[in-house]
């Protein structure tokens, strides 16, 4: 969560909402405000099942008062960076750290929209990863020194990633390092891995954490979407294959019939298949997901824990912000948010 002022209180009935862009590097200094931007949609997210590498977006459609559409042999804004802000009632909120993706305007440059995202989605979609090993290392080495799908960023693990065994022989032709970096990421535990807003890279296990950072009251949901309980995973299986030996683990117990779940990862150290396991069945198991349309928060993001109320001021109780979408238009600032919890009859 976002820290904030004292006085920073997102629920009050009246708020002046805003949106601020902020140009970086280069082209520091440029800035578009309210008044330039007619819509901004955001998306940010985290995978608790560890399966996948999710992209932060950000799509904005603002009054073209700095020429962005009009490209030169000088200037061209596709690839810049830039950092967007969300205001309530004059305090304003980071909500990230972008690449210009695309630039289109329909009418003659008097309006912009523009496709912007995460640095590895952006830069590093292609990598030639050159990570020779010969045998298994702790997280918190290579996160130190920073080799092959790590170099150029800014990592961010968790104590119990941190302390991981990996056997990390990463590709040596070309990948991409959203691959790599996720494959990493299971295998020091089944790590949910996402890009923050300031743009690093973190690694982190989501599931079977508790306490909260914040309350979602009634007074800030617009509606409550759908609680929903998925299946229970019985049985899961890890497999893979590195210089170090093969290796295959399993957790839970397996029946016919039975909902289980197969993953494979050479990245696995073969001593550590058995907590990756482990790691996994517990975050097949984040079984209740709830979706809320609220008056938005801007200062809370994926991986905060929250208490959600219900209407009527009880608790529903504590869940994880797995995904999040913000809008802002000329109707106001509003978001969509998914939040996972394990079932009871989990623990």
């Amino acid at each position: 969560m976002q820290s904030c002022s004292e006085t920073y209180d997102p629920d009050v009935e009246l708020r002046k909402v805003g949106v601020k862009i902020s140009f970086l590097g280069s082209y520091s200094g440029l800035e578009m405000d309210a008044e330039d931007v007619i819509s901004m949609e955001l998306t940010e997210s985290l995978d608790i099942t560890c399966e996948s590498f999710p992209s932060r977006s950000l799509k904005l459609k603002a009054v073209d008062s700095l020429g962005l559409s009009f490209a030169s042999l000088k200037t061209d804004y596709v690839g810049a960076q830039f950092e967007a802000f969300i205001g309530i009632n004059g305090e304003y909120v980071s909500v990230g750290k972008y690449y210009i993706d695309e630039i289109d305007t329909e009418d003659l440059g008097l309006t912009v929209s523009i496709v912007a995202s995460d640095r590895v989605k952006t830069y590093m979609d292609k990598y030639l990863t050159g990570l020779y090993v010969s045998a298994a290392m702790s997280m918190s080495y290579l996160v130190e020194r920073a080799p092959g799908a790590l170099s150029g960023l800014d990592v961010y693990c968790d104590e119990d990633t941190l302390g991981a065994t990996v056997y990390p022989a990463m590709l040596t032709t070309t990948d991409s390092q959203r691959n790599c970096l996720l494959l990493l990421a299971q295998a020091a535990g089944m790590a949910s891995v996402w890009v923050a807003r300031d743009g690093s890279v973190h690694m982190e296990r989501i599931a079977g954490k508790t306490g909260y950072s914040a309350t979602i009251t009634p007074a800030s949901v617009l509606g409550y979407s759908s609680l929903k309980l998925t299946s229970h995973v019985d049985y899961v299986e890890i497999t893979g294959e590195n210089p170090g030996a093969s290796f295959g683990a399993t957790y839970g117990t397996y029946t016919r019939g039975c909902l289980a779940e197969f993953l494979t990862n050479d990245f696995i150290d073969s001593s550590y298949s058995m907590i990756v396991a482990g790691e996994y069945y517990e975050s097949k198991n984040q079984r209740f997901e709830l979706e809320l349309k609220t008056r938005c928060n801007p200062a809370l993001e994926p991986s905060d824990r929250v208490l959600v109320q219900k209407p009527d001021g009880s608790e529903i109780g504590e869940f994880v912000i797995t995904s999040q979408t913000i809008h802002f238009d000329e109707s106001g600032l509003w978001a969509k948010i998914t939040l996972n919890a394990p079932s009871p009859t989990d623990s």
